[in-house]
């Protein structure tokens, strides 16, 4: 029997505790395609994405049967960044800044730069999540007769950087997560265009055991009906917008008897009063347990390039409202018919008002986004789709 082809997968992070972004995604995937290949992963041992202190023991281990290979940080980021930075990606600036700006967002492993370099060419591809990150950004160069880059590409001032220009055309292939990420990387970087690559996304599976909306009502005292929002509670993910659009709607009586429900890591203050219930970090069948019991799921990011949580509240059968500026999810929400687009207060308080007055709107919405996740999102169909691009690299190769 001819053994089985190796991958590499490289993120900047990767453990169970990790919720949200690329790092969930390459979770995911990784998991699933070690069905079929022989994968290992390479790391950093930083558990939060701010200041990359070093929280996962260095060295090997196994996550849920993986190999994992953990490379510590040796600086966590620095306090004066957001400074610098606005200073590299809104003014003009030097070349030598921009170098210096992707060591100090880090995380700065240069252990697992040195692996890359060593160990990298035993492996057929090496499959690397985000654009932005050291990572990808100094490691990847590295490898660029395998690499496939799953960007997680926004459009945003990083982007732009001359640094990043040289990154793009370097991979062997492309993995992007929805048409509209496609298309932005096109038209930053024409020359992509000529490079194979294909919308993967991340295949969606169900809860691990039956819903119990009860369940989450009761544990957390939720009484009222409720639109949900999941995962990292930030400036940068919208939520501080989120609760203050909620607070000015809630006190002009425009939303009803309806609940606001946080759940996810808090980065920013959240208010009491004004029907909003911030219930921490939850294990996965709470969440689950959580898009049963809501209304809706409300997204208010500007900037994903693929929102996991929205497929999964759609095969949950509940509708989504998403941030009117974020054109992949947008994308998604079009195709799918599963929910409503809101930009600024006033629209995020006619599209609650819709789904409030409307039960049938509500399922209609849901059973549509259903629809779509089982057709495009379900995993043999985004393995395939891996194996295809893998395969156009090992035939560019001469079948190495």
């Amino acid at each position: 029997m001819a053994a089985r082809e190796s991958l590499l997968v490289v993120v900047q992070r990767y453990g169970e505790e990790i919720v949200g972004g690329a790092e969930t995604l390459a979770r995911a995937v990784t998991e699933r395609l070690a069905e079929r290949m022989d994968v290992e992963v390479a790391t950093t041992t930083a558990l939060d994405y701010w200041t990359w202190a070093n929280h996962y023991p260095p060295g090997d281990a196994l996550v849920r049967g993986v190999p994992v290979h953990r490379f510590p940080t040796v600086r966590e980021r620095s306090r004066d960044f957001q400074a610098f930075s606005r200073r590299v990606l809104l003014e003009s600036h030097a070349l030598a800044a921009e170098r210096k700006w992707i060591g100090d967002q880090g995380p700065d492993a240069p252990g697992l730069h040195e692996w890359l370099l060593r160990e990298g060419t035993r492996f057929d591809v090496a499959l690397f999540f985000g654009y932005l990150y050291a990572p990808t950004a100094l490691g990847l160069p590295l490898l660029p007769d395998r690499a496939v880059l799953m960007p997680a590409a926004h459009d945003e001032p990083a982007i732009r950087l001359a640094s990043y220009r040289a990154l793009f055309h370097l991979p062997r292939a492309f993995s992007f997560s929805t048409e509209e990420e496609r298309d932005l990387v096109h038209r930053l970087f024409p020359l992509t265009a000529r490079v194979p690559h294909d919308v993967i996304g991340v295949g969606i599976d169900g809860p691990p055991a039956p819903t119990d909306p009860a369940r989450f009502r009761s544990r957390f005292g939720a009484s009222k009906p409720f639109v949900l929002y999941f995962g990292r509670l930030s400036t940068a993910k919208g939520t501080d917008e989120l609760v203050a659009h909620w607070q000015s709607l809630k006190a002009r009586g425009a939303v009803g008897d309806w609940e606001l429900v946080l759940a996810g890591k808090a980065e920013v203050d959240i208010p009491k009063g004004a029907d909003i219930r911030y219930v921490g970090y939850v294990d996965d069948q709470t969440k689950w347990d959580m898009l049963a019991a809501c209304e809706a799921l409300v997204m208010p990011s500007r900037l994903e390039s693929l929102s996991i949580v929205v497929l999964e509240a759609w095969l949950c059968g509940k509708p989504v409202i998403v941030h009117a500026a974020c054109a992949p999810v947008v994308g998604q929400l079009r195709r799918a018919s599963g929910g409503l687009a809101y930009d600024g207060e006033a629209e995020l308080g006619e599209a609650l008002a819709m789904l409030a007055a409307d039960a049938g709107l509500r399922e209609r919405l849901g059973a549509s986004g259903k629809g779509y996740v089982e057709s495009r999102y379900r995993w043999p169909v985004i393995v395939d789709k891996y194996l295809d691009l893998f395969a156009e690299i090992r035939f560019a190769r001469g079948g190495r």
